[in-house]
């Protein structure tokens, strides 16, 4: 792992266990945000079952269990907290 600096210039170890899916978070959420602002299924698919089409259409050389967790955090980042 690594560390990284946080807002106040404090170091800190590395939690993350994907950075290869933290690297790509902010493209693949542009690509797939519009589906979670949505409350309605596009042709009788559920939202997320997009998502995960658009994502791993996107990025052919991820794992499914890769897209399902990109994802996941995407979506509960439109969660209320």
């Amino acid at each position: 792992m690594g560390t990284f600096q946080d807002k106040h210039g404090v170091f800190h170890n590395e939690r993350r266990r994907h950075p290869h899916l933290r690297a790509i978070f902010d493209d693949a959420r542009g690509r797939i945000d519009h589906f979670f602002h949505a409350t309605n299924e596009w042709a009788n698919s559920p939202m997320d079952y997009l998502a995960h089409r658009v994502v791993h259409e996107a990025y052919p050389k991820l794992t499914t269990h890769d897209v399902k967790t990109l994802v996941a955090a995407i979506e509960r980042t439109f969660q209320p907290q």
